[in-house]
């Protein structure tokens, strides 16, 4: 049973104070001492769920997840925020002396965000599906909006930097499935876009998902409790390669895109309950270990990859 850490402070009905929230339609000034929210630009209104605000444009993302689902995602979340996030901004945005505004967007559960804010960050999270149901447990809860990635709620330059964990696969498809709609592009190239926005000059992207060009997808579509990865033909358009983040993120106004090395993002931890999972991951880890072989940038983003991260920085 999940319990609210005993600092946990109530959830607020208006957004964190370091960060304008603006619109996400017109981008013009919201009313949030109303009940509903108006925009008092355009008229649109919006309301709040459970206190938190709530700026979705369109459909929440359909993802039902057990509670053993999200225990796993919460454990996984803590662990890669920890032992990978937090790290690699700590070497590449701790550059003046103000805390880096970070968001994480796609947040899930949103234990990200208080471990970013613990680490000296000064995080904002969004989310737009049903992993929302554990903010309540969050202890900076205050930084928890409800919105999606192409239409953000933030006013121009506004972050040092975004990143997001497995979000652009899960844009533009039908429901919570791996089959494409005829929007697909189109979608994710307005994701990228919204993300270049939001970013000061010479601030940072930085994208994970599986790799498009290896040929099995063993982080989706496996049965409850088994190891059955999903066949994953490089045509097809469901998962993103490094070159695809490349032209988004190129045509978003980041032109320096890069792979970045992933081991560490993974603990592989319901794998390690029995042999069969151990052995299983034996390749698995050791494909992590090769493509993230320091200063063997050739072998981020190659097909022998399962899982790539990337990085990218906004023109000056």
């Amino acid at each position: 049973m999940h319990t609210p850490p005993p600092n946990a402070a109530p959830a607020e009905a208006h957004p964190p104070s370091l960060v304008a929230v603006v619109c996400p339609r017109c981008r013009g000034p919201l009313a949030l001492d109303r009940d509903p929210i108006v925009c008092t630009a355009c008229a649109e209104t919006y309301d709040r769920a459970e206190g938190f605000l709530d700026l979705i444009v369109g459909d929440r993302f359909p993802d039902a997840l057990s509670t053993d689902a999200l225990e796993y995602e919460e454990r996984h979340c803590c662990h890669t925020t920890r032992r990978y996030w937090a790290p690699l901004f700590q070497r590449l945005l701790h550059t003046s002396p103000t805390p880096p505004r970070v968001l994480a967007l796609g947040c899930g559960v949103g234990v990200e965000v208080d471990i970013l804010c613990e680490t000296g960050f000064d995080c904002i999270g969004i989310d737009n599906g049903n992993r929302v149901a554990r903010w309540r447990e969050r202890t900076e809860q205050s930084r928890l909006i409800l919105a999606n990635g192409m239409h953000l709620p933030f006013e121009d330059a506004s972050f040092d930097a975004v990143f997001c964990g497995c979000v652009f696969p899960h844009v533009g498809v039908v429901g919570d499935t791996f089959r494409t709609t005829p929007t697909y592009a189109e979608d994710r190239a307005n994701l990228a876009i919204e993300m270049g926005r939001i970013l000061r000059p010479g601030g940072r992207i930085f994208a994970a998902s599986p790799n498009r060009l290896f040929p099995l997808d063993i982080f989706h579509g496996r049965e409850s409790g088994s190891l059955r990865p999903r066949l994953n033909p490089p045509t097809d358009p469901f998962l993103l390669s490094v070159s695809d983040y490349r032209a988004l993120f190129r045509a978003a106004g980041c032109p320096d895109t890069r792979p970045l090395p992933a081991r560490g993002y993974w603990m592989f931890d319901r794998s390690q309950h029995s042999l069969k999972g151990r052995l299983a991951t034996i390749p698995v880890r050791a494909l992590f270990a090769a493509s993230s072989i320091p200063g063997a940038t050739v072998l981020h983003g190659s097909p022998i990859t399962p899982w790539i991260v990337v990085g990218a920085r906004k023109a000056r």
